[in-house]
């Protein structure tokens, strides 16, 4: 007896996938776990076996390609879509990084809410919340976003096959992300700029920026909401917005020549080319002048002190070689400026604390803040150019009275050639030098210090050299800041632990070194900012000391920079020599005060 033949034509991927899709569906309602890899002829028996027990109803004609004329298609367009979508979101980001996991499992869990269906597409093409998403994200550069590289699908793929459209769908959540990333945390990873700015920019939950999308009855205002809450950003995007839309052609540039020191009423023929170059004339009356241009009037004086002050310089009024130089030097491209400033503000933390500490180092200030109101300023001295003061955020955990200064191992090589200056203690321990300077008026450290502690090794601390903090510029030190007047920062600080003037007072004039651990540690944020909005909406401009504005700019458009090159120690001899009982303690002692 002759057996029966059956052939079965070739599946289109369409129709395979359909029904891989059909049955896997079906055998969920019973618990079991089917495969979406069965070939053709097990789906066959699968969707047989699902007819058997009731589950669903088929015609035998219906199976899959079991005949040349059978149907090619056995579920819709949407739901071929929806199983394509299932794959790519397991395979859309290879995590890099712990952030880009976070992304592949925030789409999953957002694609789990929506019953893994399209949220940005329906049967026409893109939905009306994916088309002002997409609007919104095309708008970027408004805010300084570099958001043409983030990637928004083609009508093509909105409009072609199931798997095109899946790519279309997971395209548009994963450039909402995109965009929310950089609103949040930047364009830049901050120590690709510079190995001295240490910022850990905060990045929001990928499933919350997405359900906000979907939900939001403003999409404008949600968008807006993933930016920067600090007030000073928000004054520099104002300011942005301002630079941006003025208009016509560029005025010529007013040279103010080398000439004598102009102090408030004198008379001299450079007051003229000083009007002209900060725009302040002279009062007319019946449409006259006044009083010839030549005069230095208040009113002028109180444009150049209004400048100086904004330029970092000390507002006196008086017209001096640093002035001059100062009024000639070509101006930084403002909308330029006012991006890296930009930048950096997505860097820090969300919220500073109702009660923090922070230290602008292009200002040379810091600043103490109770109960979001600033309570206290003071002037700091930061590092120098070589040894750059770092950038970044942490927590005040103990104050230390008449410090030891334990000498760092740059210090000891490179300056003191290994040998311990007259009044400081040495040690050599394993073939390794350590020096430290006692407490003491003449110690670095001062009287005392605010402890932080960081990778970086840098503090708050007093200094027996106060005639530094009357310079206008005051990059001193070799990273740590030294403040004008520690003592009143103590007061401040130790207030909440039950400590008085007095009680800070005695403790210092005793002379002992003394650890005083916070009850509350208080937030410390180290920023770095050279433009800074006044409440009248000015604004006041800082030197770019350590260059990072510079480095800030080239990296915002695309030119290749550098990491600066790391401080040298000379190279020390090591000295051999026996092992001594208690070193260890002695070691310890060394870094614990």
């Amino acid at each position: 007896m002759a057996q029966a033949s059956h052939s079965y034509s070739p599946l289109s991927t369409s129709s395979l996938i359909s029904a891989r899709s059909f049955c896997a569906c079906n055998f969920k309602k019973l618990g079991v776990s089917v495969s979406t890899s069965m070939g053709p002829l097990l789906l066959n028996f699968v969707l047989m076996g699902l007819a058997l027990i009731g589950l669903v109803s088929i015609n035998p004609t219906s199976l899959l390609a079991a005949e040349p004329d059978g149907p090619d298609i056995i579920i819709t367009p949407e739901d071929a879509l929806e199983y394509q979508l299932i794959g790519k979101i397991k395979t859309s980001i290879r995590g890099k990084t712990d952030y880009d996991r976070k992304i592949q499992k925030g789409l999953k869990a957002f694609y789990l809410q929506h019953d893994r269906k399209p949220v940005w597409l329906n049967q026409t093409g893109l939905t009306p919340i994916a088309q002002k998403a997409i609007s919104e994200i095309k708008k970027g550069h408004e805010f300084g976003l570099n958001v043409n590289d983030i990637a928004l699908p083609s009508q093509d793929l909105i409009n072609g096959q199931p798997e095109q459209r899946a790519d279309a769908e997971l395209m548009i959540s994963q450039a909402i992300l995109a965009y929310a990333k950089r609103a949040k945390g930047g364009n830049l990873i901050p120590q690709n700029i510079s190995r001295f700015l240490d910022n850990k920019p905060e990045y929001l939950d990928p499933l919350d920026v997405l359900t906000r999308v979907i939900k939001t009855n403003d999409i404008s205002k949600t968008f807006i909401s993933y930016h920067p809450k600090h007030p000073q950003y928000w004054a520099l995007k104002k300011k942005l917005d301002e630079v941006r839309a003025a208009t016509g052609a560029l005025k010529p540039r007013i040279i103010i020549p080398a000439g004598p020191v102009i102090r408030p009423f004198d008379r001299h023929e450079d007051i003229a080319l000083l009007r002209q170059r900060l725009n302040q004339p002279v009062p007319l009356t019946n449409g006259r002048p006044l009083y010839p241009q030549d005069i230095y009037d208040s009113a002028l004086v109180e444009a150049v002190k209004n400048y100086q002050g904004a330029n970092n310089i000390k507002a006196t009024g008086i017209i001096n070689k640093t002035t001059r130089l100062k009024l000639n030097k070509r101006n930084v491209n403002p909308e330029k400026k006012l991006l890296a400033n930009m930048e950096r503000w997505r860097w820090v933390p969300t919220n500073f604390g109702s009660n923090h500490i922070r230290v602008n180092i292009p200002e040379y200030l810091v600043r103490v803040t109770k109960n979001d109101k600033i309570i206290h300023t003071e002037r700091v001295i930061t590092g120098k150019t070589k040894h750059k003061t770092p950038s970044f955020s942490d927590e005040m955990e103990t104050i230390v009275f008449n410090p030891y200064w334990n000498v760092p191992q740059s210090i000891i090589w490179n300056e003191m050639g290994g040998v311990a200056p007259r009044g400081y203690e040495s040690r050599v321990v394993n073939g390794r030098t350590f020096i430290r300077q006692p407490p003491g008026p003449r110690n670095a450290l001062g009287r005392v210090k605010f402890l932080f502690p960081n990778k970086h090794a840098v503090y708050l601390h007093d200094t027996p050299t106060k005639s530094l903090f009357n310079r206008t510029r005051r990059a001193f030190s070799h990273g740590c800041m030294r403040l004008r007047n520690p003592l009143k920062m103590a007061e401040i600080l130790l207030a909440p632990d039950g400590f008085t003037k007095k009680t800070v007072r005695s403790r210092v004039n005793s002379g002992r070194n003394q650890r005083i651990d916070l009850k509350n540690k208080i937030p410390v944020h180290v920023t770095y900012f050279t433009m800074w909005a006044n409440q009248d909406g000015s604004m006041k401009h800082f030197n770019d000391i350590y260059g990072h504005d510079k480095r800030v700019m080239a990296a915002l458009q695309g030119r290749p920079i550098g990491l600066e090159p790391r401080q040298k120690v000379k190279k020390r001899p090591v000295q051999v020599v026996k092992k001594k009982k208690k070193s260890s303690n002695f070691i310890s002692l060394f870094f614990s005060n």
